[in-house]
């Protein structure tokens, strides 16, 4: 292959290596389907997970709501309901096993205030049922 020759194909594969919009290409992770967590009754159509850093945090009488910036790079809200109380463990786990009293201080730094850069996985079902499964790594 002459200069020429070779100058045009190494622009060519230039310019197809740059997106039509100009901006660099996200890598997103790659797909795979997580186990949903034991006990967690869902039909697997009905189910979606957010999996990420949790961004916002706010624990109050009757329901918790938390922020995920997803590993997909979106923003998703999440409310976990507890009738008539500030405490929502029984729709938490941390890193897969059942959510214990000791566990506050492994997602909290205090009382409501979350520890900073804290990963999560929602689990959320169609039904409005809810589990956050703290500590999530990622994948």
């Amino acid at each position: 292959m002459n200069t020429f020759s070779s100058v045009v194909a190494a622009t060519v594969l230039f310019v197809l290596a740059i997106p039509a919009n100009g901006q660099e290409r996200r890598r997103v992770p790659e797909q795979s389907r997580q186990r949903t967590p034991e006990g967690f009754a869902c039909e697997r159509n009905d189910l979606t997970v957010y999996t990420g850093v949790v961004s916002r945090y706010r624990r109050e009488r009757g329901r918790t709501t938390i922020r995920v910036r997803t590993d997909w790079e979106t923003t998703e809200n999440v409310t976990v309901t507890h009738q008539g109380t500030d405490d929502p463990s029984a729709s938490f786990r941390y890193m897969g096993n059942p959510f214990t009293a000791r566990d506050w201080a492994r997602i909290e730094k205090s009382r409501g205030v979350l520890r900073p850069g804290l990963r999560a996985a929602a689990w959320v079902c169609a039904d409005g049922k809810v589990l956050v499964d703290w500590g999530a790594r990622k994948e």
